[in-house]
């Protein structure tokens, strides 16, 4: 019987119309012989688990406030300082750095003879007084601020040129300058800006010196 059979379906095959109907079923049967997991391409190797992670918890963030004196911190005009801006204030921080033009302009060759007279011939090669204060003594200087133009004596060169009224006003603010090193804490007040009138800048801003007091080392009233 399936002798018989196989040349008939040969010969019914041989239409061209039948061998194409016969074609299109092979290949969908084929294609829906294939899972879906054939298609669906590999997996990701992702397993679930039970552990739990023990993360510590997220710090409160604290916004600062000002003193109860009513200064400010370093922490608070360095977030918020944008709000002082062009207005008189006081801060409270510890001297962190202070310029000295010997220290800044001298190099390993140069001797002390040489350093004094560049310093009495050449004073313009000098930065105007600047030093920088922190929230306390281990803070480090790229997060202090900049406290700029604090009285210093006259020099020798402008002395001359000056009128006698304005020599005085000059020595009497350097004589009302406190004594002051690295490592003590300050009282500033002065004008909170980004621009110095002698030629300060700083983004962040900057106190332009107005008058310190120095809670560390208390000034001696006169007798």
């Amino acid at each position: 019987m399936a002798e018989t059979l196989r040349p008939t379906l040969l010969a019914n095959t041989s239409s061209p119309l039948l061998s194409g109907v016969l074609v299109a079923g092979l290949s969908l049967t084929a294609f829906a012989a294939c899972s879906s997991d054939d298609l669906s391409g590999a997996k990701a190797e992702v397993m679930e688990t039970s552990i739990k992670l023990d993360l510590p918890p997220v710090p409160d963030f604290v916004v600062p406030k000002p003193n109860p004196d009513g200064s400010h911190s370093i922490a608070e005009l360095r977030l918020n300082g944008k709000s002082f801006l062009d207005t008189e204030i006081s801060a409270k921080g510890t001297i962190l750095w202070i310029y000295d033009c010997a220290t800044a302009i001298r190099s390993p060759e140069m001797t002390d003879k040489d350093l004094k007279k560049i310093l009495e011939t050449e004073p313009e090669r000098c930065t105007r007084p600047h030093f920088i204060i922190g929230e306390d003594a281990s803070t480090k200087t790229e997060r202090g601020i900049q406290v700029v133009e604090y009285p210093r004596a006259i020099r020798k060169d402008k002395k001359s040129a000056l009128p006698d009224e304005r020599i005085a006003e000059m020595e009497a603010a350097l004589a009302a300058l406190p004594e002051f090193k690295v490592g003590d804490e300050v009282r500033i007040t002065g004008q909170w800006t980004l621009d110095s009138p002698k030629g300060f800048h700083n983004s962040d801003g900057l106190m332009v010196y107005g008058g310190m007091e120095n809670m560390t080392t208390p000034a001696v009233p006169a007798e």
